[in-house]
């Protein structure tokens, strides 16, 4: 068995377990007691589910069944997903089941007409950067390929460009996919051009030299101008329906299940500033009880959310989010796009505070609580290679000594 179907199989028995677990079989959609709209509702939550779901409405010989796989292929960016509903509908058609297909008026194209560029973008890290491409047909094959890196809030960070074929351009996003575990997914490339040239524009405010040569790497794919670009949300996620919705912000912590946002955390040296505080307080010989500790330690807390989630920060952030609303929608998620929203759409609301947001506050215990871990391990290891005792550790044995002393008598 080839490694690809060795692969498939594996993935379409987790699928199985998954939709066993969540009570979806055949039988139940055959008796109708499980509707074709509870199934759609299921798409998204698993990518081995999605695929054993696909594999379900192929072994379910309905127009209603084929029409639902089309509708599903329209809208899914997933290539493993889009595989296993060719397969179902190439299964149903042998039944001589064929789903109806939205016929699209291509308007006539003059023979010279230019050929329009491609957009892709990749989720935003726990640093703030992303990766932005662009991509244009060649005249006489091939591809003109402009990378960079975006970071908010600093700007460019890196630019390059290069020829490709299109094999190799699709190789490069399939190894996107498996050797970093995000996809890079199809945006206007008008507002990838807009994301590019803001942020060349930001770093050069920076005298950064890495993108001096943005403008000439540029000019291989594009030679008009940038232009301004709205942040291309689906019609079917309207802020004020988002802004209206306090569920969205209450239930925002679920932000943190996404793959994409397990990445999101403070870097060291900003949160170090309030893990050193906390330890102060853990020290303290003022602070007598761990409720002390804990009222100190949510102090802390509230400064770093204060401190952090506001100003240029705090847009950043902002924005960061918007993008990743963005990002969530393209890849099927919608619910996750809607919070990751709101919470941008709150703190715009609270001139750029995470106060009261539980987001900013889950990105900030996490944050504090995997450093101080860290922290306490190089302490450990630190400790183990050394002769040396510092103060607070002599002042503890001292105390435990004296301790077992007094037990003895």
């Amino acid at each position: 068995m080839a490694k690809k179907d060795a692969a498939r199989e594996s993935q379409l028995a987790e699928g199985k377990k998954l939709l066993d677990q969540w009570g979806v079989n055949l039988a139940g959609v055959q008796s109708q007691s499980t509707s074709l709209v509870s199934l759609t509702e299921r798409v998204g939550q698993h990518p081995a589910a999605d695929l054993a779901l696909a594999a379900l409405l192929g072994d379910y010989p309905t127009p209603e069944a084929a029409q639902t796989l089309v509708s599903w292929e329209e809208k899914t960016q997933d290539k493993h997903a889009r595989r296993e509903i060719h397969r179902s509908l190439y299964k149903l058609s042998q039944k001589g089941i064929k789903p109806e297909r939205a016929v699209e008026q291509v308007a006539a194209r003059p023979i010279l007409a230019p050929v329009e560029p491609e957009g892709y973008a990749s989720p935003i890290d726990g640093r703030g950067d992303r990766l932005v491409w662009l991509v244009k047909l060649k005249v006489g094959g091939g591809l003109n390929y402009l990378a960079a890196v975006i970071n908010e809030p600093d700007g460019m960070q890196h630019v390059e460009s290069a020829e490709l074929t299109r094999k190799g351009f699709r190789d490069m996003r399939e190894d996107m996919n498996t050797r970093f575990g995000f996809t890079m997914v199809a945006l206007p490339w008008r507002y990838c051009d807009f994301l590019m040239h803001e942020g060349y524009e930001r770093a050069k405010g920076r005298g950064l030299p890495v993108v001096e040569g943005y403008p000439a790497h540029r000019s291989h794919v594009l030679s008009t101008p940038a232009q301004p670009a709205e942040l291309p949300l689906p019609s079917s996620i309207e802020r004020e329906a988002v802004t209206s919705d306090p569920e969205l912000l209450a239930t925002s912590l679920q932000l943190f299940q996404e793959p994409e946002m397990q990445r999101w955390f403070l870097d060291h040296e900003r949160a170090h500033h309030y893990t050193d505080q906390i330890a102060q307080a853990q020290e303290s010989p003022l602070i007598l009880n761990r409720y002390q500790q804990q009222d100190r330690m949510q102090t802390v807390i509230d400064k770093a959310i204060s401190e952090i989630f506001s100003g240029v920060q705090g847009g950043a952030y902002a924005r960061r989010l918007e993008e990743t609303a963005v990002y969530f929608a393209a890849t099927d998620r919608p619910e996750a796009a809607k919070r990751a929203l709101a919470v941008a759409l709150a703190m715009k609301a609270n001139d750029y505070s995470g106060k009261g947001i539980p987001f900013c506050e889950g990105l900030v215990r996490q944050s504090l609580a995997m450093h101080m871990h860290e922290e306490k391990q190089q302490e450990q290891e630190q400790a183990q290679g050394s002769l040396i005792m510092k103060p607070a550790e002599f002042a503890a044995r001292m105390r435990s000594v004296q301790q077992h002393r007094h037990g003895m008598r």
